[in-house]
């Protein structure tokens, strides 16, 4: 076979699977991939390796002709759906987060404690350490009962996509969230969402994937698991604001203001998201949202999290390479982490470079070659 393998060929089979050339090259190439390998079979051979074991594909399925390609999974992954039909399951976005999934379980030294089935007992131990139960002190809890939480939503064009997904690798669960939004109020009821589903013994054959999160949803245990996370979050003071006569976004936020000055313990965020739950005033929830947090970015709120406390140690040059990519933090718009005498972005200053410093390892990030590097600083950037 590795005398016929060329480039060319593989990125087609990837194409018809779902999985476009654009995407292959932006994420699955390994860094010394140059394109004049192209038609040499034994260069492609090796770079199908890399391919496979970053995206959590079968090797085998990716160089046969006969075989369609597959993930590796450890089992079937049971979709929460409802109007979705099965050629639109998101097997891709579920794949590919999967593989993701693996890496943050590998790289977690943590040991997974069952979860309590009352969520008021959970929010009873997180107020115990923390004053308000949101995103923040629901990521220190998972952590503290061995659940990893990562977010991922990098997926190829036009993929289906999930919002939430349970993975169980290396004795452990971990959370995916792939929400699109990035407000932290709707990532927090996410995750709580998806701690109902652990909680409440809804993940069978290790895998759990709700591909949309309905708060009007009647299936059974997704109900169960939309209770479950507002009494986690809100405790008592589910639809507090009953009864309020509320007209536009500037009441709405005087009376949730109201509210949290009288039950501190309450997320305002959630309160907000709680209202529109019951009233279906989704755009008047919105704008107060965005009003009071402009600038959320949950998403890298919770990589941020997550790769402090990872063990980058243990994986391989690759594998660190393309997991702190996927997790990446840094901000393009904002700069955030200059490093002031080459005037060049890295990856993780300061505080953050715990992210990508691991043992003898360490990546910085080239914003003019939009890549990372490895070595001791941009002497091998060219």
């Amino acid at each position: 076979m590795t005398n016929t393998l060329t480039m060319d060929a593989l990125y087609e089979k990837l194409d018809k699977f779902g999985i476009k050339k654009g995407y292959v090259k932006k994420n699955g190439l390994p860094s010394w991939w140059d394109e004049e390998l192209n038609n040499k079979p034994v260069a492609v051979l090796e770079c199908s390796g890399y391919i496979a074991k970053r995206f959590g594909l079968d090797l085998k399925s990716l160089l046969s002709e006969d075989e369609v390609i597959k993930f590796k999974v450890q089992a079937q992954p049971k979709f929460r759906q409802t109007q979705h039909q099965i050629n639109t399951q998101p097997v891709i976005a579920c794949g590919l987060a999967n593989r993701i999934a693996e890496m943050v379980a590998y790289g977690s030294e943590i040991t997974y404690t069952f979860l309590p089935i009352n969520p008021l007992e959970i929010r009873k131990q997180i107020l115990q350490h923390h004053s308000v139960v949101d995103l923040s002190s629901l990521l220190e809890y998972c952590w503290l009962m061995g659940i990893p939480v990562v977010y991922f939503n990098d997926y190829p064009q036009n993929a289906s996509k999930f919002q939430g997904m349970i993975q169980w690798h290396h004795q452990k669960p971990v959370i995916t969230i792939s929400y699109k939004s990035q407000q932290k109020a709707r990532l927090a009821f996410i995750l709580a969402h998806e701690l109902g589903h652990l909680a409440l013994s809804h993940v069978k054959d290790n895998s759990y994937i709700d591909d949309k999160i309905s708060f009007d949803s009647h299936e059974k245990e997704e109900e169960e698991a939309n209770q479950f996370a507002v009494s986690l979050l809100l405790g008592e003071a589910n639809n507090c604001l009953e009864g309020k006569l509320i007209y536009d976004y500037e009441q709405l936020k005087q009376e949730v203001i109201k509210v949290n000055q009288k039950h501190s313990s309450l997320d305002i965020g959630l309160i907000i998201l709680n209202h529109a739950w019951h009233s279906k005033k989704w755009g008047m929830a919105n704008k107060a949202l965005n009003d009071f947090f402009p600038v959320d970015n949950a998403g890298k709120f919770i990589n941020q999290f997550l790769a402090n406390r990872l063990n980058w140690d243990v994986f391989d040059d690759d594998s660190y390479e393309y997991l702190a990519e996927k997790i990446d933090n840094y901000d393009e718009e904002t700069d955030n982490y200059s490093d002031t005498n080459n005037n060049r972005p890295i990856y993780g200053k300061e505080e953050s470079l715990k992210v990508i410093i691991g043992g003898n390892k360490i990546f910085y990030y080239c914003d003019f070659c939009k890549k990372s590097i490895t070595g001791q600083g941009f002497e091998s950037c060219s």
